[in-house]
């Protein structure tokens, strides 16, 4: 950590460029890094993301093929549940 000389405030790392600098967060005053000091600092930044940027992961389950039967079955359950509908 280092502090302003000017005014004494914690000074803070950041990246403009290629270069990497400590900037003082009250009077503004900018110091260069040197390789040296430079890893001693890690600059990260927060992404925020909105809801329309979150990603869904949906699995896909490739379903066996069905037999005759099952398929006959399948077909009257949904018969039987239209038929239920049309009267609800």
């Amino acid at each position: 950590m280092e502090f302003c000389e000017k005014c004494g405030s914690l000074m803070k790392p950041t990246r403009e460029e290629k270069s990497a600098f400590l900037i003082c967060s009250s009077c503004g005053k900018k110091v260069k890094l040197t390789k040296s000091k430079s890893k001693a600092y890690t600059i990260t930044r927060k992404i925020e993301h909105t809801p329309a940027d979150k990603l869904e992961v949906i699995e896909v389950k490739k379903m066996k093929a069905l037999t005759d039967e099952e398929r006959e079955e399948l077909e009257d359950s949904y018969g039987d549940m239209l038929e239920q509908m049309e009267y609800d």
